[in-house]
């Protein structure tokens, strides 16, 4: 039935948890920075950190109009190194580019607490490519660190295509973040299903934008704030909605028909 799969990532097929709220990861990541001469404490490198962001979210969301902007965090390492109090650093061109990834990376690596593929997550990938079905990417995510992620995970190579929000200044449920994905592949929305585990994002755009979807809920949500979600997020075809309510991507091509030619 289904030819076109859409999935999310995070929380989807690779489970992550990161916590930005560890002093010794402030410290560590202002090390970094002074090491070029970015002079910064952890306190002062965190509170500068957030206000930039929100800066580059303001400036966004005016420029665009979009209600869902999607900042690029290479800016925001930037603009740290760019406005430190004391900056006798001399990086510029390609070294401030590299510097920054570099940066942002580090960042990432040390904020993660957990990073591991979902159990079953491969086979169940194989199988669908297998019965014929392309798969693509539908992500919120920062593409400085998740585009390693993605090697680091051996999912890079699963799939047909990668959006990831970052790429387009846009997130989910922005309408026209899926709509790109399915104007650039030239897909059938009657023939397409996203696949994500969060109902006011991936149900949401699946929905606004005429597509079928399957919540995985590996956040193991009950049934009854499942529905408080759904119609928090105002789900106008809940009827298209499957919940493989275990979160085990492996029940999902049978689940929706879908079955290996092999």
């Amino acid at each position: 039935m289904y030819k076109n799969l859409i999935f999310d990532l995070y929380g989807t097929l690779i489970d992550i948890w990161t916590d930005e709220s560890r002093p010794i990861l402030w410290k560590k990541t202002a090390e970094l920075f002074s090491s070029v001469g970015a002079k910064y404490s952890g306190p002062i490198l965190r509170r500068e950190y957030f206000r930039i962001c929100a800066e580059e979210d303001a400036f966004l969301r005016e420029k665009t109009g979009r209600d869902y902007p999607e900042i690029e965090l290479r800016t925001v390492f930037a603009r740290l190194l760019n406005e430190a109090p004391r900056k006798p650093h001399k990086l510029s061109g390609t070294a401030l580019d590299e510097w920054v990834e570099a940066a942002a990376n580090f960042f990432r690596i040390r904020s993660r607490k957990r990073f591991l593929v979902y159990p079953g997550t491969f086979e169940t990938l194989s199988s669908l490519k297998k019965s014929g079905a392309r798969l693509f990417i539908l992500s919120n995510a920062q593409a400085v660190f998740t585009k390693t992620e993605l090697a680091l995970s051996g999912l890079g190579e699963c799939f047909d295509g990668v959006f990831l929000s970052s790429d387009f200044g846009m997130r989910k449920p922005a309408p026209e973040f899926m709509r790109l994905l399915i104007d650039s592949f030239d897909l059938k929305t009657k023939e397409t299903l996203m696949i994500g585990n969060d109902v006011m994002t991936d149900l949401k755009i699946a929905d606004s934008c005429g597509v079928d979807s399957v919540l995985l809920n590996t956040d193991h949500l009950s049934p009854d704030e499942i529905e408080r979600r759904k119609s928090a997020a105002g789900i106008e075809r809940p009827e298209r909605i499957i919940i493989i309510a275990s979160g085990r991507i492996s029940e999902l091509p049978e689940l929706c028909g879908i079955h290996s030619k092999l």
